[in-house]
């Protein structure tokens, strides 16, 4: 119950941004909702019955239906994928990536039932890509209205054709797409995920042998049958790489594959970091080893952090010498008045975010470049600002990044872990008392400071992450043998 006015203020507002939210999307998504439909439409109507009879006044009120239903469909479509992708989403990506794979996959369904075989259904496309580019509930989702179009397809189509045959079919191939949903996992490398979406399948061929029996066909239908069911899986398998490869690039999505490619260290962005800022570089590459470890440790996606802190300090390609991790002797700001000097350093985070968006990074990348500092404050250089003061008074609003603060987890694992690893490449305690006390002080500063306060991340996720910041890093800090002294002892 709401005691106060001003939280149900609060509450209200928040209803009411979220159906702002809701119908903006919506007005983003209707043309292809609308296209969607009529290309379903047209395409069924085309295939599957004879397409000038059926807008006559005779099949009128059957093709109006289908246009409906079809419609309806693809609604409920975005309606899904807009829950889905939940507030910190990116839903009208999201849906117009599901209702292109859908209707792709509608027409290969369509064509391969109408020409081939009525179980030749490659409604595991669906559910490879749509799992791959977004998630599992939005693949399911998709996959079973294609089963539910292609056969409304030949229910509206007005000829004879056999529905039972048709929905045992439809079900047939969807829980295949089922199968392949629960077993492949969007992490796996390319050739797992293939041999899985491949092997999958055969777990559900057993179900149309006995459907083709169950609606009374003992003949060589149930060999061909068996045959293009399992084909079609394998088939949709092996679209599924070129098609996903074509869709991460249209929508910029960071799927794990495309992680893996700009991850490698041959990629011309961090070729240009390491080049033209060596120190920045090494430090990009521990602080991906922590956020990767940070990030399996409270169920994230590591291959997302680790990328994502490769890249997160590329805004200080714009001038290397200003950082320290890149100075030999020469520091610039010997001859910088502190706001100067303020200014150059906080910039990094949103030359960042330009650079990133101008090398087309995926948007969550993009967005870590900007957020990784949040509203931290410079604070050697305000302390210096403020020891040049006489009054010994300065307001430290004017010496902090611009923000925004972490938004994700894997946001807030990347500042926890490039301020630990930055720190403690400039002072390593000596004991592990000493060194758990400096990481619990730097986390604890942060909190202070709310910088956490607009992502989801818990007070847990954060124990985790420095218990694990705390085992780690030793192994990447540690000392080296001198070799020279132990010989002249």
């Amino acid at each position: 119950m709401i005691d106060d006015v001003r939280d149900l203020s609060v509450i209200e507002k928040k209803k009411i941004l979220a159906r702002k939210r809701f119908f903006s999307c919506f007005g983003q998504c209707v043309a292809g909702i609308v296209v969607a439909t009529f290309a379903i439409v047209l395409f069924g109507l085309f295939l599957t019955s004879d397409f000038l009879a059926a807008f006559k006044p005779a099949a009128a009120l059957r093709t109006t239906g289908f246009f409906v239903a079809s419609f309806a469909i693809n609604l409920l479509l975005f309606s899904g994928v807009y829950r889905f992708a939940g507030k910190d989403g990116k839903p009208v990506r999201d849906y117009w990536l599901a209702i292109m794979v859908a209707v792709i996959t509608y027409m290969l369904s369509i064509v391969s039932s109408c020409k081939l075989n009525v179980f030749a259904m490659p409604l595991t496309l669906a559910t490879l890509v749509v799992i791959e580019l977004t998630g599992r509930r939005s693949a399911t989702l998709t996959t079973a209205l294609v089963a539910v179009l292609v056969v409304l397809t030949y229910v509206f189509s007005g000829n004879n054709y056999d529905i039972s045959l048709i929905v045992s079919a439809a079900i047939c191939n969807a829980l295949t797409a089922l199968i392949v949903n629960f077993f492949v996992h969007k992490h796996f490398n390319r050739l797992k995920f293939l041999l899985m979406a491949i092997f999958s399948p055969l777990i559900v061929q057993p179900l149309v042998v006995a459907a083709t029996l169950a609606i009374g066909d003992t003949s060589i239908n149930l060999f061909w049958h068996f045959v293009w069911s399992y084909g079609s899986a394998v088939a949709a398998a092996l679209i599924f790489m070129p098609l996903v490869a074509i869709f991460e690039g249209i929508f910029n999505i960071a799927d794990d594959f495309r992680l893996s490619e700009l991850c490698n260290l041959s990629n011309p962005l961090l070729k240009r970091l390491a080049s033209e800022a060596p120190g920045t570089f090494n430090h990009s590459l521990v602080v991906g080893n922590l956020a990767e470890a940070c990030a399996s440790a409270i169920g994230e996606n590591p291959n997302m952090a680790r990328c994502a802190a490769y890249y997160h300090d590329i805004g200080k390609l714009k001038a290397p010498l200003y950082f320290s991790e890149n100075q030999s002797s020469y520091n610039p700001h010997d001859e910088l008045i502190p706001e100067v000097s303020v200014s150059m350093i906080t910039s990094h985070t949103l030359f960042g975010e330009i650079l990133a968006k101008q090398n087309r990074l995926p948007s969550e990348i993009v967005d870590i470049c900007r957020q990784h500092h949040g509203t931290s404050p410079v604070g050697y250089f305000y302390r210096k600002a403020l020891s040049l003061r006489e009054d010994g008074e300065l307001a430290v609003n004017k010496y902090t990044y611009a923000g925004p603060k972490p938004q994700t987890k894997i946001a807030a694992i990347i500042m926890v872990a490039d301020t630990i690893e930055a720190a403690m490449r400039a002072y390593t305690p000596d004991t592990r008392e000493d060194y758990v006390a400096r990481i619990n002080k730097l986390v604890d500063e942060k909190i202070e400071l709310r910088q956490f306060d607009e992502c989801p991340i818990t007070m847990g996720d954060i124990a985790v992450i420095k218990r694990t910041i705390i085992e780690v890093l030793p192994s990447i800090h540690h000392r080296r043998v001198d070799y020279d002294k132990r010989k002249k002892d």
